[in-house]
């Protein structure tokens, strides 16, 4: 092994021994290897709220192979906590300030390695952006999820819920009663959202150790976890074995494809190629769609399916998934085991780690079965999200089809154009919405507004019968996870940059073909029109067209908004 950096930068700097014994650091922790152990603890949800006990056993692991652990904090903000007001504007742009937190911490120390606990929407994503960019010998450890709650409530129903109490369609009290029993412990939501969505991934890319994801947080296996990945980055310092050795382009196509068999969140498609852009991979919504298209939905986890991601670990988790599909992975990928894709599938099935997970369904009575289906009997043909792409989004735009009624997959509606989220609530919250519109919400893109999801639009539109079925939504911001329904997201280029989707005007025939990968202005309200009408008739619009000011001129969302990447290339903050 070549001098650690840690000592290297002993020979230079001359204050700080000092400063570091000024802490808790004795002159023989001086000379061990030094570790970051970072997490996203703080007090803002319940998926980091349990993350003390579990940077102790990191720390108990990292002491025990010798090194010295430096304990460090950067908290992630929850969009369950920040939907439906301003905050909202905040989460995405999080991701990369948090990112970059952690690149301060690691390389402004001088750290040899580092192991990261996180579980949730962005601090899991940014996490796993630091790894890449940093490129220290480096862990990830998942957060873990919550339990299955009371007649199975999970806390993304409660927006239908709001909205039936303010309709008067629902007591308040069935909604308080269902509050408080939503989030049972600490964890990431119970379906697959982008948090649960986010620590598969960290498995697929082999940064996380094999199982680790979706583990039920109060499950005392988390900290022998937590410990393990704390005496194991020691031996990929020792072996020098850095991310940039295990994240190629066929570990981001491994991540994909469990993207696809787990009907992973939307979100995705933002923050996988804002990873691989760090190591210099370029991923694409492209790639997406050609994965999904040849991977099935195995995975019967809400909220597309029925059961909590808890329910799904018990299946046997990420392995049970990969060794589904193994022909369809990179097997010959190194992880931060030390050792390939291939032989950590090999060794799990050795293991006992499968007696113990499948134990747990059968406390619960259920079939493996019902929870992770079958290759040759999947949930779904193929994968749940598709690229769509037209004379509305020549850039791209997102839509999660599996969990589309069949009759939506192919519909025409009148546009009702709303220019902020709020506005669309309103018209849904008062029954201005009919069956068969098209609700566009824009200028909501990174540049516009930071990007939030629209989360409690497409919520109204699932709840509401008679819209359920009939009603799409499309916007150039993007939706939560646990979004249901025609919901069309990431429209490319946004509307603040002038993309089409800042042209439509009231009652312009929308058209969503999600076989033919069609997302198309094909009329206005007169009438059907043919494609070279509608490019003079855009044409005509552009010319009157004027950029509306920017709607954030200080802080960090006015950084964003001069710098901000369109969401194909990640959303990234340049």
């Amino acid at each position: 092994m070549s001098e650690l950096r840690s000592q290297q930068l002993r020979r230079v700097n001359f204050q700080g021994d000092a400063l570091r014994m000024g802490m808790n650091w004795t002159e023989e922790d001086l000379g061990k290897p030094q570790v970051l152990v970072e997490s996203a603890y703080g007090m803002g949800h319940p998926g980091t709220f349990h993350f003390r006990p579990l940077i102790e056993e990191v720390s108990n692991g990292v002491f025990e192979a010798g090194g010295k652990p430096g304990v460090f904090y950067a908290s992630d903000i929850c969009d369950g906590v920040a939907q439906a007001h301003a905050g909202m504007s905040y989460s995405l742009v999080s991701r990369d300030v948090l990112a970059a937190m952690v690149e301060i911490h690691a390389l402004g120390h001088p750290h040899d390695g580092m192991v990261l606990i996180s579980g949730n929407d962005k601090s899991v994503p940014a996490h796993l952006m630091a790894i890449a960019r940093c490129d220290l010998p480096a862990i990830h450890v998942p957060g873990g999820t919550q339990m299955n709650a009371p007649n199975s409530v999970t806390s993304d129903q409660l927006w239908g819920m709001g909205a039936q109490v303010e309709r008067g369609e629902l007591p308040h009290a069935d909604l308080e009663l269902h509050q408080r029993g939503a989030c049972p412990s600490c964890g990431a939501c119970q379906f697959m959202g982008s948090a649960s969505t986010g620590q598969v991934i960290s498995e697929a890319l082999g940064l996380a150790l094999p199982g680790t994801a979706l583990i039920p947080a109060a499950l005392t296996r988390h900290m022998r976890v937590a410990r393990a990945a704390g005496k194991q980055v020691l031996k990929l310092i020792e072996a020098d074995l850095r991310p940039s050795k295990i994240l190629t382009r066929e570990a981001f196509e491994n991540a994909i494809v469990l993207h696809a068999a787990v009907g992973g969140s939307t979100n995705l498609f933002l923050h996988l190629p804002a990873i691989a852009r760090e190591v210099g991979i370029d991923v694409t919504i492209d790639d997406f769609d050609r994965i999904h298209r040849r991977v099935p939905v195995l995975a019967n986890a809400k909220t597309t399916g029925l059961y909590p991601v808890e329910y799904l670990w018990y299946a046997g988790g990420v392995p049970a998934v990969m060794l589904e599909l193994r022909d369809l992975l990179h097997l010959d990928c190194l992880t931060v085991t030390g050792k390939t894709l291939g032989e950590n599938l090999d060794a799990i099935e050795k293991s006992t780690f499968f007696y113990e997970t499948l134990g747990y369904l059968r406390n619960v009575k259920v079939e493996r079965n019902e929870v992770l289906r079958p290759r040759d009997n999947p949930f779904g043909p193929e994968g749940g999200v598709a690229v769509l792409r037209g004379n509305l989004a020549p850039g791209g735009a997102v839509v999660k089809h599996f969990s589309v009624p069949k009759e939506m997959h192919v519909h025409t509606g009148p546009a009702r154009v709303f220019d902020t989220e709020d506005r669309a609530v309103d018209a849904l919250t008062n029954r201005e919405i009919l069956p068969g519109d098209v609700v566009v919400i824009r200028y909501e893109g990174p540049k516009a507004n930071g990007m939030p999801e629209m989360y409690k639009a497409t919520a109204i539109v699932a709840a509401t019968k008679e819209l359920s079925a009939t009603t799409a939504v499309i916007t150039d911001g993007r939706y939560s996870g646990a979004a249901k329904g025609p919901a069309v997201g990431h429209v490319t280029p946004e509307a603040l940059d002038g993309g089409p989707i800042a042209l439509l005007e009231e009652g312009d025939l929308i058209e969503i073909n999600v076989p033919e990968r069609r997302l198309a202005i094909v009329g206005t309200r007169e009438g059907p029109l043919t494609p070279d009408q509608v490019d003079r008739l855009l044409d005509e619009r552009r010319a009157r067209w004027t950029r509306p000011k920017s709607r954030h001129t200080r802080g960090i969302l006015s950084l964003y908004a001069r710098v901000a990447a369109g969401p194909a290339d990640g959303a990234y903050l340049a």
